[in-house]
């Protein structure tokens, strides 16, 4: 039996993940709706809710980090993020350049 059989067996984290994923919604939605913050706080709110959100659903979901060689997986995982991070970032960098130099 390895260290991590209860974690991957049961499905206790998998409900502990939908409550944590739920609450975090509900609080992206009351701060938007409800005004909490002011623009850029605004922005800033919900994209670190976003990434704590991304970041629960990579540990409860997908088991991140609790694999039997999680080294490996998590350079995976970081060096797949880089390269849809350039493509991402590359696209928005050339669509508003484009948009600079041809717009009248």
């Amino acid at each position: 039996m390895d260290k991590f059989h209860g974690w991957t067996v049961s499905t206790k984290p998998l409900h502990i993940g939908l409550i944590l994923s739920v609450i975090l919604i509900l609080a992206s939605y009351r701060i938007v709706t409800y005004y909490h913050l002011t623009n850029v706080g605004l922005i800033m709110g919900v994209f670190a809710l976003g990434i704590v959100q991304a970041l629960l659903q990579l540990v409860f979901f997908m088991h991140l980090g609790l694999e039997n060689r999680p080294y490996w997986y998590m350079i995976t995982f970081l060096f797949t993020a880089l390269i849809v991070l350039i493509v991402v970032g590359g696209t928005i960098w050339i669509m508003s350049n484009l948009n600079y130099h041809l717009m009248p």
